[in-house]
């Protein structure tokens, strides 16, 4: 009879070796397969934020607050700045929406929203070439109305943000009937006063620049190549907004005029 023979422990121990060899390999392709598609999900979200943050200003501009109801109307103020050398340009206004801070007006924890709030749009400094943007906000209207609020961070990672102003000259104004503007053709403005301009803008253009955020799978690039940038471009028009001057300054405390009685 033939004798029967086991594997010897050399046999079973380079066995154990080559599986583990084998599982090993396995496992790093595994886990170059899950940080491939999270940057493949990271790169696909990333495309849905410029347009999200454009949305919210857009949404914000439509509810800008442009009726001059009372004598003391709300400015509109755009300025061209830079920051480490980019484009950095601010945005405040007053607008007619919803505000995300909320008051207190009880002792039952009772919140309010205010329908009238202060709005604007800012860099700030970041890490390396990139910068933060914030959005601020200021529950109602204090005299102030471009100054003061709460800065709530959007996004980290902003190359740029360059916003000009479609409108017509001061003196067009000035000289000209609301029908008449609409003959001339509009142009394109790095900043806006209202003040100073006699009224709105007709349109505002945004050029956002954003990078995507670092995760630890990135793609090869050669030495000194910034990261890949995505632009997104935004027209927004304000719907016969050139067409409502802001109202006379109001007279000082105290000053003359003697309004009548009722």
């Amino acid at each position: 009879m033939r004798s029967q023979r086991g594997f010897t422990l050399i046999e079973v121990l380079l066995a154990t070796v080559l599986f583990a060899l084998l599982m090993a390999g396995y496992y790093v392709v595994f886990l170059n397969v899950v940080e491939l598609e999270e940057y493949a999900r990271s790169q696909r979200a990333f495309s849905t934020v410029g347009p999200a943050i454009l949305d919210l200003m857009e949404d914000d501009l439509a509810a800008l607050h442009i009726s001059p109801v009372k004598a003391d109307a709300f400015p509109f103020r755009g300025t061209d700045e830079t920051l480490q050398g980019q484009p950095a340009d601010r945005m405040n206004f007053v607008a007619r929406r919803a505000s995300v801070q909320q008051e207190d007006i009880g002792s039952r924890g009772t919140f309010l929203r205010s329908s009238l709030n202060e709005v604007g749009y800012r860099l700030g400094r970041g890490e390396g070439e990139v910068r933060r943007l914030y959005r601020r906000e200021s529950y109602s209207v204090d005299a102030a109305p471009l100054e003061g609020g709460e800065y709530h961070e959007l996004y980290d990672r902003v190359v740029s943000l360059d916003i000009q102003y479609a409108g017509y000259r001061v003196e067009e104004t000035e000289r000209s009937s609301s029908t008449e503007l609409g003959r001339h053709e509009l142009e394109r403005f790095e900043s806006w006063d209202s003040e100073e301009r006699k009224g709105f803008p007709a349109a505002v253009i945004i050029t956002l620049v954003l990078e995507p955020p670092l995760l630890g799978v990135q793609p090869e690039r050669k030495q000194g190549e910034p990261p890949p940038r995505q632009t997104f471009v935004r027209l927004i028009p304000l719907i016969h907004a050139h067409d409502i001057p802001p109202a006379p300054a109001q007279p000082a405390p105290g000053g003359g005029g003697g309004g009548g009685g009722r």
